[in-house]
């Protein structure tokens, strides 16, 4: 299914409340979101997953299912 998941950080020293990470797009099952590590590192910096946002479509007309996953994190220590 295709996955697209938003990372935005919620409290960082280096990045503003709200600023996405990064963003990508995968081909995942629907138990991606249960796989989702508790910690995520980008650009040398550690963040720890707060919480996680599902949201999953079916486009009728192209017969496929979509899934966005909302990730919000913060700087680990």
């Amino acid at each position: 299914m295709k996955t697209i998941v938003k990372y935005v950080v919620l409290k960082s020293l280096d990045y503003q409340l709200g600023t996405p990470l990064f963003q990508e797009e995968i081909d995942a099952d629907s138990q991606y979101f249960d796989q989702i590590p508790a910690t995520i590192s980008y650009q040398n910096h550690k963040f720890k997953v707060k919480s996680k946002e599902l949201k999953r479509i079916f486009l009728a007309e192209e017969q496929e299912e979509m899934q966005t996953i909302i990730v919000k994190v913060i700087t680990q220590a």
